[in-house]
């Protein structure tokens, strides 16, 4: 009987030991990916007074009716440097106004701004840092808490943002 064999291939040029090793080489690597997103992003924080916060919901739709109430809306434009804002009321309004861009998910990228008036119906403010993600929340209100104005904002919308008193 003539019988040949193959010679056998070393370990090195096989499947079975490469795939054996790449399963917990790739654990290795999504475990330093983790590490790396866990300690470079901001996560918000869960409040410990949750039930306080809820209740505060009432006093929110409180200062949306007036807002209702007194007919106010606005729209809400960016510049094309993506730092300088002007807000353009339908009807003059009085006060201090303060205009909070609220991240859905980030608190770490949350802005709160103080509006400069520079007429009736015309007010401006500049970002402390550019808007980099492409969907916010908008809270505009008076310093005094009597009433807000709110909206979504999308950046890649080529219309302005037009704030109106939220429907609850």
């Amino acid at each position: 009987m003539n019988t040949t064999t193959t010679p056998a291939l070393p370990w090195y040029k096989q499947f079975w030991p490469w795939f054996l090793i790449a399963i917990p080489a790739l654990s290795v690597v999504g475990g330093i990916a983790m590490m790396v997103i866990a300690t470079q992003t901001n996560d918000g924080l869960v409040s410990d007074d949750y039930y306080k916060e809820g209740q505060a919901i009432n006093e929110q739709l409180d200062r949306d009716r007036q807002a209702a109430m007194l007919g106010l809306s606005a729209q809400l434009l960016l510049a094309d440097d993506g730092r300088n804002l002007r807000l353009v009321f339908a009807k003059p309004v009085t006060g201090k106004l303060t205009l909070k861009l609220l991240h859905p998910t980030r608190s770490g990228l949350d802005q709160t701004i103080a509006l400069q008036r520079n007429g009736e119906q015309l007010y401006s403010a500049q970002l402390t840092a550019p808007l980099s993600q492409p969907r916010w929340r908008i809270e505009l209100g008076d310093s005094a808490g009597q009433w807000r104005l709110t909206g979504i904002w999308k950046l890649n919308s080529l219309e302005p943002l037009v704030l109106t008193p939220e429907q609850g």
